[in-house]
């Protein structure tokens, strides 16, 4: 009896595992869905996923790696502290489609050239990663995310059949040329992720690395092969825009960094000719210029050494946004401020000189719009240098 008993509960097992995941028709196909940029910037590096259709089991899904719960407990701290969790979610794929068309964003799709155990495989393997303990995973701007599963899942599960061709980059781009492929419209949040990211990303990218976009997910794909039976075959056999956009331009922030920084260096040079000339020092000046960028240093220096985002480390911009700054401000608004701040403001003037041969030999690229910042602050400490803190 216990064991007519275990055979039934070990068939009803199989039955079960599978009813888990059904068997795909001959009509099934697997594509890469790639969406263009928005109109926002966080739309502004497009997007990505991964269709399954079956019209004999009318089954047309969308998996989407590009999804977070912005409900979750200590959701902005994790995201400051590169501990937020993306998840895979399923979508239908007409209302999927729906949503990008009503945004006015292209929609492309590249159909795979699978094999049916492949398709069956590649399924599966998707289906168990959206069971909602596997759902979850650690999002990683360059390294881990929605673009780079569209490579990783098909790579996990055929292997080194699947072989991407890189001969359609034809120059090298580093993390930050990539970036501002995108950001370009956004002059502001830019020069913010400029500040915010280091010497890190302006290395050459790989073809591997250029996958954190869905756009080079997208022509990595045009590009590459599949080997079937002894030969490679295109890893695409069907391109299909689902969704063509009307060419827009989108709205370009017309005050720049470079404009309002440069209007900012005008004054301090004003001021400061005025002190020369008075033989005074507009202290409170003085003030704002080291509180700011001290400010600004303890936000770099918390993104560096206080984050696990792999791209905010070894980041230079502290040679001029020096966090000691903000403590030092309240010494300088004295209206006469200790000896040794003399010598502190020289150490200053020194590192904007070694941050310009950084610069010039490309150890990290700064913003543009940094060069009226960094003129501006020259000139006060060259005047403070010369004339000191009385």
């Amino acid at each position: 009896m216990k064991r007519l008993v275990l055979f039934f509960s070990l068939l009803l097992f199989v039955f079960s595992a599978q009813a888990q995941f059904p068997r795909l028709s001959g009509q099934a196909e697997i594509s890469i869905i790639t969406i263009g940029p928005g109109a926002n910037l966080y739309d502004s590096f497009g997007h990505g996923a991964i269709r399954i259709q079956d019209s004999y089991l009318s089954f047309d899904r969308v998996y989407n790696y590009g999804t977070f719960d912005s409900f979750e407990d200590g959701f902005y701290l994790k995201f400051a502290q590169g501990k937020l969790n993306y998840k895979l979610s399923i979508q239908d794929f007409k209302r999927f489609l729906g949503n990008y068309q009503a945004q006015n964003r292209w929609v492309t799709e590249q159909v795979l050239s699978l094999s049916q155990a492949e398709k069956q495989q590649i399924f599966e393997f998707i289906e168990n990663n959206a069971i909602p303990e596997n759902a979850y995973y650690l999002y990683d701007f360059f390294y881990d995310n929605c673009a780079t599963k569209l490579r990783d899942v098909v790579s996990n599960v055929i292997g080194d059949k699947l072989k991407f061709n890189n001969d359609h980059l034809t120059e090298e781009k580093t993390f930050r040329d990539l970036i501002q492929e995108n950001t370009f419209n956004f002059p502001w949040w830019d020069f913010g992720i400029d500040i915010a990211l280091g010497a890190v990303i302006d290395v050459n990218a790989t073809p591997e690395e250029h996958m954190f976009l869905p756009d080079y997910i997208m022509k990595a794909y045009a590009n590459a092969t599949i080997t079937r039976d002894g030969e490679e075959v295109p890893a695409v056999k069907a391109t299909n825009k689902l969704f063509e956009a009307d060419y827009y331009e989108i709205h370009r922030e017309t005050i720049s960094p470079w404009m309002v920084f440069s209007f900012l260096m005008i004054i301090v040079v004003v001021f400061t000719y005025k002190d020369t000339a008075n033989n005074t020092r507009a202290r409170y000046l003085d003030f704002m210029i080291l509180f700011v960028t001290g400010l600004v240093g303890v936000v770099v220096a918390l993104l560096w050494f206080a984050t696990d985002h792999t791209a905010t480390v070894k980041n230079l911009n502290l040679l001029w946004a020096f966090a000691p700054n903000l403590i030092v401000a309240f010494y300088v608004a004295k209206r006469r401020a200790p000896g040794w701040t003399r010598v502190y403001v020289r150490l200053l003037f020194i590192m904007l000189i070694g941050m310009t041969f950084i610069w010039v030999f490309q150890l990290q690229v700064f913003s543009i719009a940094l060069l009226p910042i960094m003129l501006l602050l020259a000139v006060r400490y060259a005047f403070l240098w010369v004339k000191g803190l009385a």
